[in-house]
């Protein structure tokens, strides 16, 4: 028997009987999830499940606690417990995938390059936690290994990463929130399994070793400092501190007042504003999706004055008085220009590529480039054409290099770590054992400016930046120099340093008895500067053998390695005895920081360019011509000092035939360009003039009175300026100039070859310029021809070709000139007479 529906009313009633079903059964299975729900969230203490809404608007929120538990003082719920980041800004918003980014994570489980792990043996990353931290270059406190034998080999933990000041520019998380196994710092503290107590040896494990993580709690990422454009970061710097660190995020976001030290062994406690809750205890806060600049600078000015010099103002940089934003070149998450970083709630920010910063270097260049915005005209940017630039210029020189012609205030470009510096305001005091000095190579008391100055009062200290090659373009860069005592390692042929606060301490035992370490006072101040620096090979000597003597009076084990003293590149095993080390040409040390310049952009009209091509190619130029300084100090403590252009990988003749080329060969060409344009003003007169006896007399005089206003022009450059073109416009124009200095010279050739001026085959001047003609257009058309193609198997003949081209030029006009002379002052020929 067949039960299947043979109709068409059946097959609508089978459908229809299948639908009604399911839809049932959806309207089942939503009254009982919805049912649950209440059930689900009272079980998580209340908590939330993720909300859309819709846009950027925050709705009002609950705070809540590192347990996730509601703090509601309005209803005297939690009203004592520190708000957790974590927990609130987590109940919307994915805090892991956040957290995941550089900022959070600076280096945290990123492996160190091969040549950073042979470079810096002390270093287990290459960011701040971990790795060569912010300062530019060694000595500074190094992150002690997860395991350590001595406790005498810990230097900096993870919980000193916090206090000493390296917290006051993380926002949290990461390394502030888990330790190296993955464990959260505090309750794996407070796990008997762990054998951890606070302030103990704690195993010599390099987190935890005089830790008290148990009773300070750890630092959550803290979304409010970069979302609150009025948060107080100075307060939570202050918590932390205070040890005070599951505290800080609720101070700094001003959401209540914290009263007690953990490092005092006040108890602490929290006391909300209540104005800052709802009837129903939530809080609506001032929340923005992207930071302002005064955020970001925050942390990044006063690092980036000692680095780059750079003030982030509108008197120094052309985009922040456009009114951009940090974020809108650096940008992230959903908004990001480059798809490597893009990503909703994806925090890795857009970064450049500086030679010595190597935290995710697979993220270099996501930050928006110039030709990003210039090319297009992103964000209402004016599209740079660059007309009459020669496109080798475009291809390898960076837009920096032209765009920063001049830095306004002083960037440290050396630092040494050998001597005690004696300056006032320098805190915290381990920072004596740096001393700065600036682009000029004067002292320069860093910290002491930054305890007085805030970054809006920067002083004005104009200076050119130094251009090195990076990545086959040229760029402008701070080449930051370095000195100090090491720990050389004859087996591995590496240089370990030691601690900061060992060298401190030794000079510190010395400079309140004297006759503790007494060689420490052979070094003195040998240029007069007030502050003494080691150059001479008995200073060298005796910074050896006093930290020598002072790291066995403190019992550190030297492993077989030897004290030696580093400046740059070389390694000093004795005050005359030294060894090389492997650099990049860009580095003036292998152990310090190159930074490149991108901030404070100057406006185009400043651009090095504007006036022409003598901006750089002239003997007067920094751009060759400049003193760059290889080593800080000589024998004489003078800097030692190099031209720029061995940087620039080029040769002082190529580099001074350039500057002949521009100073001389060109001006050569104009002038005869305005000779030949008076000559032909004459010759035209002579053509027009009918009457022969009038022809040559026509001729003469237009020349004569042509010659005198160009000499009239010349002499006053208040009307050179108004009736010729400056020197830029003839540069910029000079490809086209030269078709036409190329068209006359052909043309010339071909009329002294059509001419028939009496006895002219055996006229000198004949044979002169059509030799001239010849000679020139072949030159011309060569060099021409190797500038064209840039072969760079040719590299070094192409470079000789664009003076060889303007000479040939030079030439050209020359024969053209005499042609032209020679059609001045000739008898008219027979043919002319006949004519007349």
């Amino acid at each position: 028997m067949n039960n299947a529906p043979d109709g068409p009313l059946e097959v609508r009633w089978c459908w229809w009987a299948i639908a009604s079903r399911w839809t049932v059964q959806c309207l089942l299975t939503g009254l009982i999830v919805a049912s649950l729900l209440p059930m689900v969230s009272a079980a998580q203490g209340g908590r939330s499940t993720r909300v859309t809404t819709g846009g950027d608007v925050c709705p009002p929120f609950n705070l809540r606690d590192e347990r996730g538990q509601i703090i509601d003082p309005r209803h005297g719920i939690n009203a004592n417990a520190p708000y957790s980041p974590k927990q609130t800004c987590g109940a919307c918003h994915d805090y892991s995938k956040i957290t995941q980014g550089y900022h959070f994570q600076q280096g945290r489980g990123e492996k160190p390059s091969a040549e950073m792990a042979q470079r810096y043996p002390w270093i287990s990353s290459p960011g701040n936690y971990g790795g060569n931290w912010c300062s530019p270059a060694p000595l500074y406190r190094a992150l002690a290994p997860k395991h350590n034998a001595k406790a005498r080999q810990i230097d900096m933990t993870s919980f000193d990463f916090v206090t000493a000041t390296c917290g006051n520019c993380h926002p949290g998380g990461g390394p502030l929130e888990y330790d190296r196994d993955g464990h959260r710092y505090d309750e794996w503290m407070r796990n008997p399994r762990s054998g951890l107590v606070p302030g103990g040896s704690n195993h010599l494990d390099g987190d935890y070793f005089r830790a008290r993580w148990s009773q300070t709690g750890v630092v959550e990422a803290d979304c409010l400092l970069c979302h609150l454009p009025e948060y107080d970061a100075k307060e939570r710097n202050q918590q932390l501190a205070e040890l005070n660190f599951r505290w800080a995020a609720t101070a700094g976001a001003h959401l209540g007042k914290v009263a007690g030290s953990v490092k005092q062994g006040v108890p602490v406690s929290v006391t909300y504003d209540p104005k800052l809750f709802d009837d129903e205890g939530k809080v609506s806060l001032h929340l923005v999706r992207e930071p302002g600049n005064a955020t970001c600078l925050t942390c990044h000015a006063k690092p980036d004055w000692k680095k780059r010099g750079t003030a982030f103002t509108a008197r120094t940089d052309v985009h922040i008085r456009a009114g951009l934003k940090c974020v809108d070149c650096h940008t992230a998450g959903s908004q990001a220009s480059d798809p490597r970083i893009r990503g909703r709630e994806v925090h890795q920010f857009g970064k450049g590529d500086d030679p010595s910063g190597h935290v995710r270097d697979d993220l270099d260049n996501t930050v928006r480039s110039c030709s990003d915005c210039h090319s297009n005209g992103t964000l209402g940017a004016p599209i740079a054409t660059h007309r009459g630039l020669p496109p080798l210029h475009l291809r390898k020189l960076s837009c920096q290099t032209c765009h920063i012609p001049e830095r306004l205030v002083k960037a440290a470009q050396v630092q040494v770590s050998d001597v005690f510096n004696p300056g006032p305001k320098i805190e915290p005091p381990a920072k004596h054992i740096w001393t700065f000095y600036d682009a000029r190579m004067n002292y320069w008391n860093h910290y002491g400016e930054l305890a007085m100055y805030t970054t809006q009062d920067e002083p004005t200290d104009p200076y050119p930046p130094v251009l090195a090659w990076y990545k086959d373009r040229i760029y402008p860069v701070n080449r930051v120099h370095s000195a100090w005592p090491g720990l050389w390692d004859p087996r591995t042929h590496r240089v370990d340093q030691p601690f900061m606060k060992d060298i401190y301490a030794l000079w510190q035992a010395h400079r309140r008895d004297a006759t503790r370490y007494p060689e420490l006072s052979r070094i003195r101040d040998d240029n007069g500067d007030g502050i003494p620096e080691v150059n001479r090979p008995e200073e060298i000597d005796a910074l050896i053998r006093s930290v020598r003597a002072y790291l066995a009076d403190t019992h550190f084990d030297l492993g077989g390695k030897q004290v030696v003293w580093v400046c740059n590149d070389r390694v000093y095993l004795t005050g005359r005895q030294w060894i090389a080390l492997p650099k990049h040409d860009f580095e003036a040390s292998p152990y310090a920081s190159v930074y490149k310049y991108s901030h404070d952009i100057a406006p185009a009209r400043s651009a090095l360019g504007v006036r022409g091509c003598t901006d750089c190619h002239s003997r007067s130029s920094r751009v060759f011509f400049a003193s760059i300084v290889k080593y800080p100090f000589g024998t004489d403590a003078r800097p030692v000092t190099e031209p720029q252009y061995y940087l620039l990988q080029t040769s002082g003749s190529l580099a001074r035939l350039g500057a002949f080329r521009e100073e001389t060969l060109k001006p050569i060409l104009y002038g005869l360009a305005l000779l030949t344009l008076c000559l032909a003003a004459g010759a035209l007169a002579r053509w027009a003039v009918k009457p022969l006896p009038w022809a040559r007399l026509a001729g003469g005089l237009t020349t004569a009175w042509a010659l005198v206003l160009a000499l009239l022009l010349l002499r006053r450059p208040d009307l050179r300026g108004y009736a010729l073109p400056e020197r830029q416009v003839l540069d910029s124009l000079h490809f086209p100039l030269a078709l036409l200095i190329f068209a006359v010279a052909v043309a010339a050739l071909l009329f002294e070859g059509r001419t028939s001026w009496p006895r002219r085959r055996s006229e000198l001047s004949h044979y002169i310029s059509n030799g001239l003609l010849y000679v020139s257009l072949t030159i011309s058309a060569g060099c021409g021809l190797l500038m064209l193609l840039d072969l760079s198997a040719l590299a070094t003949l192409t470079r000789y070709a664009y003076t060889g081209f303007d000479a040939g030029l030079v030439l050209a006009l020359c024969g053209v000139c005499l042609a032209l002379i020679r059609v001045l002052t000739s008898p008219p020929s027979r043919r002319q007479s006949a004519t007349q």
